[in-house]
C-alpha cells in the first residue's frame, strides 16, 4: 500500500470522522496537504492565525506553551492525532507551538473544509468541541502543575 493511501487510511479510521460518507471525505479532503518535517520542525507557531488544521500521520509531535517565557510541554501526540482545530475553529490564535519530536508526516485540512462538513454533519462539531475542552483542561492542568 503506499504511503498516501496509508495515510488516508489513518484519517478515515479516526473517530473524529466515522460519520462521514462519500461526499464529507471529498470535502475533507479538498486542498489537502501532506508535509513532512525533521525533529525540531516546527509546524504549527503559537501566536499564528489558524487557516488550518492538521492530523498527524506518521512520526509524533511535540505541544508546547510559553510560560512565565519558557517553552513548557504540554503533549506528546502521536500517529492519528489532530492538531490546531482550536485556532481553526474558533478563528483564534494559535494557542500553542507543535515541533515534529521525531521525523513526521502530517496533512493539512482548510478551515473551510471543516466549516462545510460541520454544518453536513452536526455532530462533528459537538466531538470538535468536547476535544477542545478536553485539551483546555489538560492544560490548565499541567500549567498548575509544573508551578508546584
Amino acid at each position: 500500500m503506499s504511503d498516501q493511501k496509508e495515510y488516508i487510511k489513518i484519517v478515515l479510521s479516526n473517530f473524529m470522522f466515522r460519520e462521514l460518507d462519500a461526499n464529507g471525505f471529498k470535502i475533507l479532503f479538498e486542498n489537502a496537504v501532506i508535509r513532512s518535517y525533521k525533529i525540531g520542525d516546527v509546524i504549527l507557531k503559537e501566536g499564528d492565525s489558524g487557516d488550518r488544521f492538521c492530523m498527524v500521520v506518521s512520526g509524533s509531535v511535540s505541544v508546547s506553551t510559553l510560560k512565565d517565557g519558557i517553552p513548557t510541554e504540554l503533549a506528546r501526540l502521536e500517529t492519528g492525532a489532530i492538531i490546531g482545530e482550536v485556532a481553526a475553529l474558533t478563528g483564534a490564535k494559535r494557542t500553542a507551538t507543535v515541533t515534529a519530536f521525531e521525523e513526521t508526516k502530517v496533512i493539512f485540512f482548510h478551515k473551510d473544509a471543516l466549516e462545510k462538513l460541520i454544518h453536513i454533519y452536526h455532530s462533528l462539531k459537538e466531538r470538535f468541541e468536547k476535544v477542545i475542552i478536553a485539551r483546555a483542561e489538560q492544560t490548565i492542568t499541567k500549567l498548575i502543575s509544573d508551578e508546584d
